[in-house]
Order: C-alpha cells, then sequence, then structure tokens
C-alpha cells in the first residue's frame, strides 16, 4: 500500500497535448521491483503481526519509515514544509495513513497474505466513490459496472466462508474481511485528501511528515497494546525474525518504496505506476505460499481476477476509451 500523493501530468507536446510517456526498461525493472516490495509486505505484515500486534507492528513501520526518510528531507533542505503544512501532514498521518494500516494489520491476524491483498486491491474503486461523493466526480457508467464486478468478486472470494452465524469463528472472519475493506475505503479518502488538499507539495515532504505524524499518533497506543490493554500481556520480545521483518516493512515497503513510487509517478505517469495495483496481490499469493505455506485455492484465484477486472473498470482502465468519454 502506498501513500497517496497528488497526480501528476506528463509534460505536454508542442500542440498543447500531453506527451505519452516513455517507458524505458529501468521503468520496467522498477515497477517489476515496487511491486516485488509492496506485494511482500502483506506477506511479512502476515508473518510478523503475532508477534508484535497490529498496533505496535504499524508504530514500528511508520516510525522506521519516518527515521530514514527525514534526514534526506533535511540535507534537501525540507524541513520548513513539514512545519508549514504540520496540520494536513497530521490529518493525512493520523485519520487516513495510521488507522488504514492498523486496519490491514489487523485483518492480517485472520487473513492469509493473499487475501489480505485482493482486499487492498479494492481501493482504487473506493476512491473512485469518493470522488463521486466528495468532489462530484461524474463516475460513469463503466465505472460503475466496475464497482459492482469488483464487490462481486470479494463475494466469490468468501464464498461459503462469511456466513450470519453468531459463533466466534464465523464472527471473526466477518470482522477481518470488513477491516480489510475499511482500509481500502479510508486510503480512498486518504488518496482523494491529498489530491485536493496537498496538490504541489514534495512528494518526499508529504510522505515523511505523514509517516512521522502517524507513527507519533501510534506510539501511546501501541504502549497500551504491549501492555494488555485490549489483549494478552506480551512478555517475549520478539524473535530474530520477526524484527528482521518490521524492518523490512519500515525501510523498504514504507520507506524507498514510497520514493520509487514517486519518482514512477513523475516520470511515466499515474496510469503505468497503477500497474503495481495488480501485480500485489500475485506477488503476496505466490509469496504467502512459498514463505507461510499457504494455500492457494481456485475460489482464491477466480475471486482475485474478478476483483482485479472490477478495479480496472472502476478506475478507467478497462475500457480506457469508455471510460475516459464517461
Amino acid at each position: 500500500m502506498a501513500a497517496a500523493s497528488p497526480t501528476t501530468r506528463a509534460p505536454a507536446s508542442p500542440a498543447g497535448v500531453a506527451a505519452p510517456p516513455t517507458l524505458t526498461l529501468r521503468h520496467g525493472i522498477e515497477l517489476l521491483l515496487l511491486s516485488l516490495i509492496w506485494g511482500a509486505a502483506y506477506l511479512f505484515t502476515r508473518s510478523a503481526v503475532p508477534d508484535f500486534g497490529p498496533v505496535t507492528l504499524i508504530t514500528l513501520r511508520m516510525g522506521i519509515a519516518a527515521a530514514l526518510l527525514l534526514p534526506i528531507l533535511m540535507m534537501r533542505g525540507g524541513l520548513p514544509l513539514l512545519r508549514e503544512h504540520a496540520a494536513l501532514f497530521a490529518i493525512q498521518g493520523t485519520a487516513f495513513t495510521a488507522l488504514s494500516f492498523v486496519l490491514i494489520a489487523w485483518s492480517a491476524l485472520t487473513l492469509s497474505a493473499g487475501l489480505t491483498a485482493i482486499l487492498n486491491a479494492t481501493a482504487p474503486m473506493f476512491g473512485a466513490v469518493v470522488a463521486w461523493v466528495w468532489l462530484r466526480e461524474r463516475i460513469g457508467p463503466w465505472r460503475v459496472v466496475g464497482l459492482m464486478v469488483g464487490m462481486a468478486g470479494v463475494a466469490v472470494l468468501f464464498w461459503g466462508k462469511v456466513s450470519l452465524r453468531l459463533d466466534a469463528s464465523s464472527l471473526t472472519l466477518s470482522l477481518a474481511v470488513l477491516a480489510g475493506l475499511g482500509s481500502s475505503l479510508v486510503w480512498g479518502m486518504a488518496a482523494n485528501f491529498s489530491r485536493v488538499r496537498m496538490a504541489g507539495i514534495d512528494p518526499l515532504a508529504v510522505t515523511t511528515g505523514t509517516m512521522l505524524a502517524a507513527s507519533l499518533a501510534l506510539a501511546p497506543l501501541a504502549w497500551a497494546e504491549w501492555h494488555g490493554a485490549w489483549g494478552p500481556v506480551r512478555t517475549q520480545v520478539p524473535g530474530l525474525r520477526a524484527w528482521l521483518e518490521a524492518l523490512f516493512l519500515g525501510v523498504f515497503s514504507s520507506g524507498l518504496g514510497m520514493l520509487m513510487y514517486f519518482r514512477l509517478l513523475r516520470e511515466v505517469g499515474t496510469v503505468p505506476t497503477m500497474s503495481v495495483t495488480f501485480l500485489n496481490p500475485v506477488v503476496a499469493i505466490v509469496s504467502g505460499a512459498l514463505y507461510l505455506g499457504e494455500a492457494i485455492t481456485l475460489q482464491m484465484m477466480i475471486g482475485c481476477a474478478i476483483v482485479l477486472t472490477g478495479t480496472a473498470l472502476a478506475v478507467g482502465l478497462v475500457p480506457r476509451r469508455a471510460a475516459q468519454l464517461s
């Protein structure tokens, strides 16, 4: 999952028409690398969250990313931007980023890495709905179809697993699915908030300020979680594997991955960079099977394909021409 950012535009041609971005071999390699980094984030979250707890793990992830990015921002002379836009970063970091990541980490306590990634792939769909409700953007018939297809994919994904029974197992699974979808909804809100309120601000400052605000806001909650405020008191320090997984999440997924993401947005544009959204679940499913021994079922693959098709329709990728006319 990436931090929301203002949409970048390709350089205009002499005739005033936006020139299509040029994709090079380096761009292709970076897009593949980014999909691997973000796809693996679901895997390592699923593996590490039982040892740390969802709030503590996300606090570490955000804090590590902020510690990595803050010196870079300082070297670029960007500290005044943190002070100037502190209120915006606080809103983005607490109301959106922290909440979204904690919800997805909490759902990972129950769901596999692959299922969590597929649910999170619905974020662009929710972003389109938020833009329609909040910004009054016309959603168009193809995008409505995409929303319905995407939700049908979620239904297929969990058909026969979630029920209205009140037993503990069914209730836990239902809440985990709702948390995963809630994370996507919050992320869709975050993307639109960033586009409206933070357009033009240096993306490095946005990412650093957001991560810093999120980690500071979550720190007291992480302390409470660790000491058993809403669960068991954690008496054992997580092992080396869990710490390495948390380090990967902070350094690569939320730190270097963000910088790579924003550079790709500037160089190749939004649509090519958006392809990462569709590769993440595939990476998470395969790596979850290899690293954690998670099962890959036909139901999961069919549900994933339907969800990704709905997302592609909802964000205007398929069919591109029809979506542009809507």
